[in-house]
């Protein structure tokens, strides 16, 4: 299918070959004629799935470009609202009376309000600083024709519901609104009863909440140094544009300083930069400045980080969504891409997790210079089962041990920590013999040679 199969106006489907955007994408096919039509829509599908031209597209098209406000397009964080904005700002080059602005937290109040009392054809913005300006400003809200929440679930989870609720009430004019998100949560679904009629949305969802060209690697770390590793996984893959993730912002800084102090020339996107620090980031990161980008989740959320070709988890978040969206920072545009995860023996709870829901993952271990094919998770738990049998029963004595004929004060406690004791001891031991295992493999190996 081409972008004239839909009711564009010549000029733009010229406009969009001309940008390099020839065919649409799948969710492009089922969103945009919908979106022309002015019908409400809800659209949850995998990231790098070409949401954000699914509404921009129809916006541009259906524009009079009289210098009124005809759309407002919403986003949960600042570095996705400016890439909103320059996706939108590629149009202007054709269409020079095109008025599209962006405002952000982090920019000043006074030059804003200004801005936006000149007007425009399309705001760009960022929920809490777009409702204090409504508030103050004199523009004009009638004229709205489309207003989009993009990330809608992370608008959510971030607390703007009040702000988004009270934007939407400006509206003297019921507009036709869009929702896009890589999913869909029951909260976001309740939200959107209040302003969606159910007879005119549409809720399209992918098999899987990442891009079908994305693999997916679980690599067994056995509890070995995770610095180690990463300068191992570094050597083994040498990838073109590595993206790190870590789910605290401390440990972000740390791999940060860390490869850093080992001589790679890294980046990093954190909740802890600046606005203009993280939009200077951005920059040098889609020149290829670097190599590898260390990242909270922050950067997992609907940024568009060109020609990323590999993901690494050190660990998985306590929110299995946000591993999708890391995920999807690769096998964007129909490219492949390779996510992987690091996990021990005691984060395998998540894992199933991400098994159970439906994510088909590659096992894989580390070997002296190489990754090599491991043993299924599965199989590996039945593996362990004598040894979690054996932890039960030591369990059960220490629990015995502890306990007295008499209930004294306490004595819960005294229970706890002879159980913890006990599993710190388990612990160790199954380390010292992993350790006992590597050397001596190491050994036969040397002695080979």
């Amino acid at each position: 299918m081409k972008f004239s199969a839909f009711n564009l106006k010549e000029e733009l489907v010229n406009n969009l070959t001309k940008l390099g955007y020839n065919e649409p994408t799948k969710v492009q096919e089922v969103v945009i004629p919908k979106a022309l039509k002015g019908e409400n829509i809800i659209v949850s599908s995998a990231t790098g799935s070409g949401k954000t031209h699914s509404f921009l597209v129809p916006i541009i098209n259906n524009l009079d470009f009289n210098e009124k406000l005809e759309a407002i397009i919403i986003a949960p964080t600042r570095e996705l609202a400016r890439q909103i904005y320059n996706f939108a700002n590629e149009f202007k080059q054709f269409y020079p009376s095109l008025i599209v602005k962006n405002f952000i937290s982090g920019v000043d109040y006074s030059r804003d309000l200004k801005s936006m009392n000149n007007g425009a054809n399309i705001i760009i913005a960022t929920p809490g600083k777009l409702n204090s300006l409504l508030k103050d400003s004199s523009i004009n809200l009638s004229t709205i024709k489309t207003l989009v929440l993009d990330e809608a679930d992370m608008l959510m989870e971030q607390g703007f519901i009040e702000d988004i609720e009270s934007i939407i009430n400006k509206c003297s004019v019921k507009p036709q609104i869009e929702v896009f998100s890589a999913t869909i949560s029951k909260r976001v679904e309740s939200f959107l009863k209040k302003f969606i009629d159910a007879d005119y949305t549409l809720t399209l969802k992918d098999e899987t909440p990442t891009s079908s060209t994305v693999n997916h690697y679980l690599i067994n770390t056995k509890h070995k140094n995770i610095n180690d590793l990463v300068l191992k996984f570094l050597k083994i893959k040498n990838p073109y544009l590595l993206l790190i993730f870590a789910s605290l912002k401390e440990d972000v800084k740390k791999m940060y300083e860390f490869l850093s102090m080992n001589g790679y020339k890294v980046g990093i996107l954190s909740g802890d930069l600046e606005s203009r620090e993280r939009k200077t980031m951005l920059r040098r990161i889609n020149n290829d400045e670097f190599r590898i980008v260390v990242c909270s989740d922050i950067a997992s959320r609907g940024l568009d980080i060109l020609d990323v070709s590999d993901v690494l988890s050190l660990n998985l978040p306590s929110n299995l969504e946000y591993y999708y969206h890391r995920a999807g920072r690769t096998g964007r545009n129909f490219k492949s891409g390779n996510s992987y995860i690091f996990y021990d023996s005691d984060h395998t709870k998540e894992v199933f997790k991400l098994i159970d829901s439906g994510l088909k993952l590659q096992y894989l271990k580390f070997s002296d210079d190489s990754l090599v094919e491991d043993l299924p998770l599965i199989k590996q738990v039945k593996k362990n089962k004598k040894i979690d049998t054996e932890l039960k029963k030591d369990i059960e004595k220490a629990k015995y041990e502890a306990k007295s004929d008499k209930v004294k004060p306490n004595y819960k406690k005294k229970v706890k920590l002879a159980v913890d004791k006990v599993k710190r001891k388990h612990r160790r031991e199954i380390i010292k013999k992993d350790i006992r295992r590597q050397r001596e493999e190491r050994y036969k190996q040397n002695g080979n040679k």
